[in-house]
């Protein structure tokens, strides 16, 4: 591998992401903002099961922080407080957000911008080690979170979790 390689493979990266796509992943093709984070949510909870079944936790324990986000912006955007241009561009703003919109109490919010700050970014950048117990734990945390998110919206039936492709 050289350089060279590595710029080639960065051109041709940037080139995939400035075509229209195809071939889109299944449950995503949709118009509506709100029901793409939704289904992101749901491919994200979905991946993390099938990490967690072979072992992967730190992919477990990231995928379950952003699935998180993901079904936070579905309920920002399905409820109008947000328009897609103007989601949370932070992770801690999504918690913000989530409490400022009554999605969850204040406490609820902090605790899950503590868990972001304390445990996500150290398992992920720092020297934390993930485990199966630590994602197990956040996998059934996120899961949690999207039932109840989706438990509450007109749009719960759109969920594509229990759906296989």
């Amino acid at each position: 591998m050289s350089s060279t390689r590595i710029e080639t493979l960065i051109d041709e990266v940037q080139a995939a992401f400035d075509r229209c796509p195809t071939d889109i992943e299944a449950g995503l093709d949709v118009e509506d903002a709100a029901l793409l984070q939704l289904r992101k949510a749901c491919r994200l909870l979905a991946g993390a099961e099938s990490l967690q079944d072979a072992s992967y936790y730190t992919l477990v324990i990231e995928a379950s922080f952003v699935a998180i986000e993901r079904t936070v912006e579905f309920r920002l955007l399905e409820r109008g407080t947000m328009q897609p241009d103007g989601l949370p561009g932070t992770h801690p703003g999504v918690y913000r957000e989530a409490a400022a919109a009554g999605v969850f109490g204040e406490s609820i919010a902090a605790d899950l911008a503590d868990l972001w700050r304390d445990h996500r970014a150290k398992t992920y950048y720092q020297d934390g080690l993930a485990s199966a117990a630590r994602a197990d734990a956040m996998y059934e945390l996120a899961t949690e979170i999207h039932a109840y998110v989706t438990g509450r919206s007109r749009q719960g039936h759109e969920c594509l979790c229990g759906e296989t492709t």
